[in-house]
């Protein structure tokens, strides 16, 4: 029995059939981890192990202990209230150039976080059923650190921070801080942002700021397994008492003449104690650079623990 002869336009359907099958199979495969499905909502303890085995060193949070609204936390000359409530803010007492300084950081908004847990390790959990959630350490530093653990592709890849009565500073190198309202007040240095997936390898991540807040933001790639655990730490210890310099003041100082005038009347309202003939220049250096950054920037002069020492701020 012969069969019938297939005719070209016949020949060509089957051909484009076999195509587009062949095209869905290997489109599916190769689906990038950054496309899987939202994975199932990451319960306290599971959180407190995905950071423990996620940070970059072997610090410990201290012992968390709830009295009720809070959980309380001592390190090393520093206080942490770290609220029940995830529409509180973190408080923290702390003294900074021998100056007691209390400060709060708001958690990130938009979350849809839980009431707080502690787990065994005093990690303070916030989870959330379906997007990012948050851990609060008390390090055994003095520091504070707040991880967003990212469940999946789908959750928030950003978190926005803010500091009551501090306005978010990012200078050229990608260097953070909160710096005090006001001429005369604290910056408080937040470490380098990092973040790491499941696998344990690096995620890029930076920060940004947006008015007064700061945000951190994590950009995945098709390499990236979920969760990701992302972190700023604010650095208690290595904050610093001084001034901040408006633009205009930043501005005067563009010549060694300038420089050594200011240096003078800082030593004579005796809030810094330098030899004004070696500092001046070292200001004067700073102050050129601050004038040609883009957008041009402003100088925080450190009067305690480390006098004269300067960093940059936009202003």
């Amino acid at each position: 029995m012969t069969s019938e002869p297939v005719s070209p336009r016949a020949r060509l359907y089957r051909h484009l059939t076999v195509a587009a099958i062949a095209c869905c199979v290997v489109a599916w495969s190769a689906v990038p981890a950054s496309a899987i499905e939202p994975t199932s909502a990451i319960n306290a303890s599971e959180v407190a192990t995905l950071v423990s085995d996620a940070a970059p060193d072997l610090i410990e949070p201290a012992p968390a202990v709830e009295t009720g609204s809070s959980f309380e936390a001592g390190t090393l000359g520093t206080d942490t209230s770290i609220p029940v409530s995830p529409d509180d803010p973190i408080e923290v007492s702390t003294t900074v150039g021998g100056r007691e300084l209390s400060a709060s950081i708001t958690l990130p908004e938009g979350l849809d976080l839980s009431r707080a847990e502690a787990t065994d390790d005093g990690t303070v959990v916030y989870t959330s059923d379906n997007d990012a959630s948050v851990a609060v350490q008390a390090l055994e530093t003095g520091d504070t650190r707040v991880h967003t653990v990212i469940p999946d592709p789908h959750a928030t890849h950003e978190a926005e921070f803010g500091m009551d009565g501090f306005r978010a500073v990012v200078d050229t190198t990608g260097n953070a801080a909160f710096v005090q309202d006001g001429r005369e007040g604290v910056a408080v240095p937040v470490d380098a942002p990092w973040a790491t997936d499941a696998s344990g390898a690096p995620v890029p991540t930076h920060y940004e700021v947006r008015g007064d807040r700061l945000v951190q933001i994590v950009s995945p790639t098709d390499a990236t397994i979920y969760p990701i655990v992302a972190d700023p730490t604010w650095g208690w210890r290595n904050a610093t008492w001084g001034l901040t310099l408006t633009r205009s003041e930043t501005a005067n100082i563009k010549d060694y003449a300038g420089a050594s005038s200011f240096c003078a009347a800082l030593a004579k309202d005796k809030r810094l104690v330098l030899a004004c003939g070696l500092w001046s220049g070292y200001l004067q250096v700073q102050a050129a650079t601050a004038n040609n950054l883009r957008p041009k920037g402003c100088l925080h002069i450190v009067v305690a623990p480390l006098p004269g020492a300067i960093s940059h701020t936009y202003c």
